[in-house]
């Protein structure tokens, strides 16, 4: 039997999304005017939005008074401390987030405001996702999350952040030089490399000619292009390819019940041991402890 396979024109394609991120310390919480919280730092970036009342925030040494509807976005690493700043305490929502993708993380790391008042376009546009979380923080508060509830948490938190990289690129105003935007087709060329080779399962061997192969799409010699990406992106090229590795191999052990010898094959490698090896370089953990230990990341609440 014969089969018929008729042409095909293709109308539109969406790159492939893969994006690890970890929500925590998501929480609704109403304070008296006594409350406060001493300084300290975590790995995740936060979102402080004043739901009612006022706060003051202390960021790196820099006050700022909170105020109904103000936004405060907190970096990883950054030192800081809150306490009330009204007679009748105040309300507040706070989220804590990481994520396990370079190129976005790029994009949060290159804009360095960190208060914006209410009225201002950003908050405009972030309100609507934050207020879905938070009714849905208030609803859950002593229930856990059903699959379909969950799914809801996910639409509105890539909602938030794709709105948060987007009006943060509006705000700072970026514009992208011409060695920027030859460095963003380099990583570009080096995401769709690493999509490619998972689909066949052959990253080993795209990794030898990861760099000639993008040189010589882009005419540029191989020097050239680690030089242009170090210059812009403050790495080498097999250094944010292994970060994008690492992404998906976190993303898979957090995000699925696979066993780590699935994994370790759709990655490309040709033995679980070889992957765990390269994780355990990455992390300084083993691919079994780190699944174990991730619900101890979380930061503590405040």
């Amino acid at each position: 039997m014969s089969v018929m396979i008729a042409d095909s024109i293709e109308l539109g394609r969406l790159s492939d999304v893969r994006m690890s991120f970890h929500l925590m310390g998501l929480h609704v919480r109403e304070v008296d005017p006594r409350w406060t919280y001493p300084s300290h730092e975590h790995p995740m970036y936060e979102l402080h939005w004043m739901i009612d009342g006022d706060m003051q925030m202390v960021v790196e040494g820099q006050i700022y008074d909170q105020k109904k509807g103000d936004l405060l976005f907190i970096r990883p690493g950054i030192i800081h401390s809150c306490r009330s700043a009204g007679s009748h305490g105040f309300t507040y929502f706070c989220v804590h987030f990481s994520v396990a993708d370079p190129a976005f993380s790029k994009e949060l790391e290159r804009h360095q405001a960190v208060c914006f008042d209410a009225p201002s376009p950003l908050v405009k546009e972030l309100a609507p996702f934050l207020t879905d979380l938070c009714n849905l923080a208030t609803e859950y508060k002593s229930r856990s999350l059903s699959a379909a509830k969950s799914m809801k948490v996910y639409a509105a938190v890539f909602e938030l952040l794709g709105t948060l990289v987007e009006q943060l690129s509006q705000t700072d105003n970026v514009v992208l030089t011409k060695k920027e935007l030859l460095a963003g087709r380099i990583a570009e060329n080096i995401e769709d490399s690493i999509r490619s080779s998972l689909l066949h399962g052959q990253m080993e061997d795209s990794e030898r000619t990861l760099v000639q192969d993008i040189a010589k799409s882009l005419k540029l010699s191989p020097s050239q292009v680690n030089r242009i990406f170090q210059q812009v992106y403050g790495k080498a090229p097999r250094k944010y390819m292994s970060e994008i590795l690492l992404s998906e191999a976190q993303r898979l052990l957090l995000q699925t019940d696979l066993v780590i010898d699935h994994i370790a094959l759709m990655l490309g490698y040709k033995t679980s041991a070889h992957f765990s090896r390269q994780f355990k370089r990455w992390t300084a953990m083993t691919p079994s402890r780190y699944r174990s230990n991730a619900e101890r990341d979380s930061p503590n609440e405040h």
